[in-house]
């Protein structure tokens, strides 16, 4: 923000009434509020401030496969040491405040949990709604060719092939449907880019395997939907279908 596009290594800053050298730069995703601050050695501060060995706060970071348990117990042991090595009774709370962010990261884990229940909700009723589509187009489809299966049953079609016929229509509307509702979200997905940042939304994609998978479970779904009115066909007599108007 402050050079444009030189690099600012080795350059210098003025601020707080004095000049700063550039020994580094960073980017924070968390937003511009963390990109504001300046960060300086400590022996820096200690010159700044008359030899001072105050230290505000101390910010540590813990290996995230120890776990929430594992974070509360080191933040009980980080309380013990530090009031130790101070002389503060082990009863006082008021002697060092500690903050340990795997509260918050736990609630926004089930957070996420909540929302992903949510979201497969949403994609298992969509799944439904399609394969209720499927099965009233099939129903639909059926009526209308009444008299050609009363022929075709009348040449010596059996009810299996019947079925079978109308089967493989319904797999073959729902693969093509399934197939082309993917490629399309894909794309969509690809081609929104940066646009979802204000909702906190960054690179939206979906799992190549889980969009596999939904299609796959439409097509078989879409299948046994389409037998309904299969067995409906089958069981159409020829002198009857060829009277349908």
């Amino acid at each position: 923000d402050l050079f444009g596009q030189e690099d600012p290594i080795g350059k210098y800053i003025s601020g707080s009434g004095h000049t700063w050298k550039v020994i580094g730069v960073f980017q924070d995703n968390g937003g511009d509020e963390e990109e504001r601050m300046l960060y300086i050695p400590y022996t820096t501060l200690q010159k700044l401030q008359k030899n001072t060995d105050k230290v505000d706060q101390i910010i540590l970071s813990y290996d995230p496969k120890i776990g929430y348990s594992g974070a509360m117990d080191l933040e009980e042991q980080l309380m013990t040491f530090l009031k130790k090595k101070k002389d503060i009774d082990p009863k006082d709370r008021s002697g060092i405040y500690i903050r340990n962010v795997a509260d918050n990261l736990k609630e926004n884990q089930r957070f996420a949990s909540i929302l992903q229940l949510v979201i497969s909700f949403i994609g298992i009723g969509t799944l439904i709604a399609g394969i209720i589509g499927i099965s009233n187009i099939m129903v639909f489809v059926v009526k209308e060719r009444t008299k050609e299966l009363g022929i075709r049953k009348a040449l010596g079609a059996t009810p299996k092939s019947v079925i079978q016929m109308i089967l493989q229509e319904s797999i073959f509307i729902t693969t093509i449907s399934g197939f082309v509702g993917m490629a399309i979200g894909v794309l969509i997905l690809n081609n929104m880019g940066e646009s979802l940042e204000d909702y906190f939304i960054k690179n939206p994609y979906i799992d190549i395997e889980t969009a596999l998978f939904s299609t796959l479970i439409l097509i078989l779904f879409g299948g046994i939907a389409g037998y309904v009115p299969a067995k409906r066909a089958a069981r159409i007599k020829p002198i009857v279908a060829l009277r349908d108007e």
